[in-house]
């Protein structure tokens, strides 16, 4: 079983607030069973259960370490805005597949009627680390405008799908001695002719993942998934 507990340290060692309430309540995490904490920087700390108190849950560390589930590569996903259930999948699933940080991106075809619930997708973020063993959480940050990415990204690696390419493939395209790559992933509309000439500008680079249309958190995950295998982190 593993918790999030980002106060865990040497000197502090136990469960408060919702980690207490998962691990005691719903769990029904006894005293010497053993669990495993993580502070979403990076370090596991394998504990055995002391006590459960009311509002706490008393760990002893057994042994600290540091997780070995990371990828090597610094991946940054920015996601134009959509549906809140959908960006929501998104989210977990780069998650899983190791994501560095997730940025919300408003683009021109961006329905700009409602606005992401941040709360609720750090929790979901912090549930597909529990789940999938990774101890570093990603940073999703706060949206930003079209322009923003490209100031952001004019001195990056950046790849992003388009419906329009034809030729260039994602494996092609995928420079594998980068350290760090950016993913640009446009909304349900697409991106616009005037939006691929600037990213093009600043060097990023257009891929094609197929014959089909994919929706904007589908093409998301592809690109993860892809990335990930092509860049060495999955040994299939």
């Amino acid at each position: 079983m593993r918790f999030y507990y980002p106060q865990i340290s040497e000197r502090n060692a136990e469960l408060t607030g919702d980690a207490h309430t998962h691990a005691a309540y719903s769990l029904r995490v006894r005293v010497d069973d053993y669990i495993t904490v993580f502070d979403g920087k990076g370090n596991d700390y394998f504990c055995r259960v002391k006590a459960i108190k009311k509002d706490r849950t008393e760990l002893e560390i057994v042994k600290i370490s540091e997780n070995v589930g990371e990828t090597k590569t610094d991946i940054s996903l920015y996601l134009s805005v959509i549906k809140q259930d959908r960006f929501e999948m998104a989210v977990q699933k780069t998650t899983e597949l190791g994501v560095t940080r997730i940025v919300p991106v408003y683009t021109t075809y961006t329905q700009r009627g409602g606005s992401l619930n941040y709360d609720r997708l750090n929790k979901i973020a912090v549930s597909a680390c529990e789940q999938c063993g990774r101890s570093r959480l990603p940073v999703i940050e706060q949206s930003i405008e079209f322009k923003e990415l490209l100031k952001r990204s004019a001195d990056t690696y950046m790849i992003f799908p388009w419906e329009r390419e034809m030729t260039n493939s994602l494996k092609d395209a995928i420079d594998r001695t980068q350290k760090k790559i950016s993913v640009f992933v446009g909304s349900e509309g697409g991106i616009t002719e005037s939006e691929k000439t600037q990213l093009t500008e600043i060097g990023a680079k257009s891929v094609t993942l197929g014959r089909r249309i994919l929706r904007a958190e589908t093409a998301a995950i592809t690109m993860l998934s892809v990335l990930c295998y092509e860049m060495g982190e999955w040994d299939l």
